[in-house]
């Protein structure tokens, strides 16, 4: 059943009055609460704003009278589109330098969703002796000099500028790869340090 404020009589308004929209988020049921939260998570991962901020801001231009409620709007689709609205707003904000860059509320660089695997950094300076390993690495880089350096310059504590120079190439070239170092390693060790 949608959860929706249909029109009582014709003298009533387009949208719903603050006080409706403040019966309606108060009567929402854990499911749809669950549902709200749901989509404020997935909106945060891509603004890097905790989901909680993004519905409190989504609800407060709702009761402020910021964003009016059409009636017979679907509450759930309303305030999804309140939240993206607000997502979107805080990407802009960030994109023209308006924000100082944050990480996202999980952790994670952005966008892209979480990548379980260990970093080729924390692979190569595993506090584990781990000679097999080890071993395995150095066969996965025998035919690729420039990931030879890279791997060297992890293990040596070289970061950004100095691997740069190392490898000779630029931040694009040092990503690029790092990327490539990285799907070697995974592909290598899917669940982590084991040969």
């Amino acid at each position: 059943m949608q959860e929706t404020v249909e029109i009582a009589d014709c003298s009533q308004t387009d949208h719903l009055s603050v006080d409706e929209v403040r019966t309606m988020l108060r009567d929402l049921d854990r499911r749809r609460a669950a549902k709200i939260d749901k989509i404020a998570k997935w909106f945060a991962l891509r603004c890097r704003m905790p989901a909680e901020d993004l519905t409190q801001e989504a609800f407060t231009r709702m009761l402020e009278g910021r964003r009016t409620v059409p009636r017979g709007t679907d509450i759930i689709r309303f305030v999804a589109g309140v939240i993206k609205s607000i997502a979107s707003e805080e990407v802009e904000a960030i994109r023209r330098g308006r924000r100082d860059v944050r990480p996202a509320p999980d952790g994670t660089n952005g966008p892209d969703a979480p990548d379980p695997s260990p970093s080729p950094e924390r692979l190569l300076q595993s506090a584990r002796d781990d000679r097999e390993v080890l071993a395995a690495i150095d066969r996965l880089m025998k035919d690729d000099e420039q990931l030879q350096l890279l791997v060297e310059g992890i293990c040596d504590d070289m970061r950004g500028d100095e691997l740069e120079e190392l490898l000779e190439v630029d931040e694009k070239g040092l990503a690029a790869a790092r990327r490539r170092l990285k799907r070697k390693l995974k592909s290598a060790f899917p669940k982590g340090l084991e040969p």
